[in-house]
């Protein structure tokens, strides 16, 4: 019942970004084919657990719906309901400086981000 809910939200979002990171790969120096394959296997990947991940929850008694309203709930933790989860800057414990997203330490300091993923799924 929810799995094709998933994997057309999944694979909408993925058909909006394929194509827009194959525009601009096609544009910009350096930037290849295997690229773009690599988000599509990441986007694979990250499929197969979303679906195994909502058969545990359905099995569980979850429903569709709960599952729509804790999407949402999530979209707009960021302040903007878009579709995608964004990672904010955050405030560095060391020197208050602001930490971009994603980046393991300070750009000013040095000091360790404690926003770097790397729980259970961040290989994917």
């Amino acid at each position: 019942m929810g799995l094709p809910f998933l994997t057309g939200y999944v694979l909408g979002q993925h058909g909006t970004q394929s194509a827009r990171l194959a525009s601009t790969a096609a544009g910009a120096p350096g930037a290849s084919t295997i690229e773009v394959l690599e988000v599509h296997d990441r986007v694979d990947r990250l499929l197969l657990v979303v679906e195994a991940m909502w058969s545990l929850l359905e099995e569980g008694g979850y429903s569709e719906d709960q599952l729509r309203r804790r999407i949402a709930e999530i979209d707009m933790a960021d302040g903007s309901k878009d579709g995608k989860k964004t990672v904010l800057a955050s405030e560095c414990k060391s020197c208050g400086s602001m930490v971009p997203a994603g980046r393991a330490t300070c750009q000013f300091c040095g000091a360790e981000s404690h926003l770097v993923d790397d729980g259970p799924l961040a290989g994917i």
